[in-house]
């Protein structure tokens, strides 16, 4: 079988030398094809359709591995190998992450590369060979082949509108009507089957996306911990079906967390009160920065979830407080509302008549021998 090699590097002697002095003939290659940067890589690649990518690793503009993520959406059997200096080594990180075939590092050794590249051929050698664009579509579509199926020649279009809208309900917390987005995506896909599967799956990506960014806010480490496997492992279903079920699960996990993230805010917040509320400078900003959580995603959940306000309850818990002492102790009036986190008396002494219907002192003479 006959391969195609592009060389991306921004400086124009390695590229000559990989080009004029490999044994590309020995190797199985037929193509070879030539870049200086990382967006020209990306249009030539559109058009060669390269099987191996030679690429430095470092480059102004967009850098090897920014570039390789790109490529592999639409050649996602193309096969790496990156170039590097020494000082170059953060990127591994990135490299290994893209499942890159090698790192040869920079001066070229040409012996090196030829054995890199060797390697990478041998894999290349024992993959089953592509299918017929139409058949992969088919069994994309359809989960299997039928010689007597004619497919239609539709292409899908995800457009940002699609991405806003499921953004908009993810971030507003709206199960039924993201599961609802989904699915009507889904339909839309599922009739256009001339749409090559790698475009869908890049679809499905940025739509993962939005869930691990909204997951990131709120600390789902559900989907935080397993987001290479959903944005790499899982894209590689063989099937639009089982690539939405994915979807639909990710959803599920994301919004089943908040649920159970919603009852834990109860009580933490009720928790923190209980043991701030003597404190006359207490905010709910306070409360949402040291339970860390951002101040309006805390205010919305606690209320959501009991039906009255953090700042409600405080003042409830405040006037319970003082209802005991009230009744239990002689303090003045001024040090029960101390002790309750109001460093004015008449503020406080407003309040608790509006509270409860009786002035802390009618309050006292009434409870005051109550047990």
């Amino acid at each position: 079988m006959n391969y195609t090699v592009l060389i991306v590097d921004d400086e124009a002697m390695p590229r000559k030398v990989l080009k004029e002095h490999l044994p590309w003939e020995t190797l199985k290659v037929a193509h070879i094809f030539q870049a200086s940067d990382g967006e020209e890589a990306i249009e030539q690649a559109r058009q060669c359709q390269p099987d191996i990518v030679i690429s430095d690793i470092k480059m102004p503009r967009m850098n090897g591995i920014q570039m390789a993520a790109i490529i592999r959406e639409f050649c996602p059997h193309c096969q790496f190998i990156f170039l590097s200096g020494y000082s170059d080594k953060e990127y591994l990180k990135g490299a290994i992450k893209l499942k890159a075939a090698n790192y040869v590092e920079k001066p070229i050794d040409l012996d090196e590369m030829q054995q890199a590249l060797m390697e990478v051929i041998e894999e290349l050698d024992k993959q089953p060979k592509t299918e017929d664009p139409a058949i992969r579509r088919q069994i994309f579509f359809h989960g299997r082949q039928d010689s007597d199926y004619q497919p239609n020649d539709a292409i899908f279009q995800g457009s940002q509108l699609h991405l806003d809208t499921i953004a908009d309900c993810i971030r507003h917390r709206k199960e039924q009507d993201t599961e609802t987005a989904l699915r009507r995506l889904y339909r839309e896909a599922a009739l256009c089957e001339g749409t090559d599967p790698a475009y869908l799956r890049h679809f499905y990506r940025q739509i993962v996306f939005l869930f691990l960014t909204a997951a990131e806010n709120y600390n789902i480490t559900a989907l935080t911990q397993n987001a290479d496997y959903y944005l790499y492992t899982a894209a590689d279903q063989e099937t639009l079906s089982a690539l939405w079920d994915t979807l639909y699960q990710i959803s599920r996990t994301y919004f089943a967390a908040l649920t159970c993230q919603d009852t834990d805010i109860v009580s933490r917040v009720d928790r923190y009160l209980e043991q701030h509320y003597q404190n006359p400078c207490l905010t709910v900003q306070d409360a949402a920065h040291d339970l860390g959580f951002a101040n309006t995603y805390l205010c919305a959940a606690y209320k959501k979830s009991c039906g009255k306000t953090v700042n409600q309850h405080l003042t409830q818990l405040r006037v319970l407080h003082a209802k005991e002492l009230l009744a239990n102790t002689t303090q003045k009036l001024y040090e029960v509302a101390k002790n309750v986190g109001y460093a004015n008396g008449k503020y406080f002494t407003k309040l608790f008549t509006r509270e409860t219907g009786l002035s802390p002192k009618e309050y006292r003479e009434r409870h005051r021998h109550e047990t």
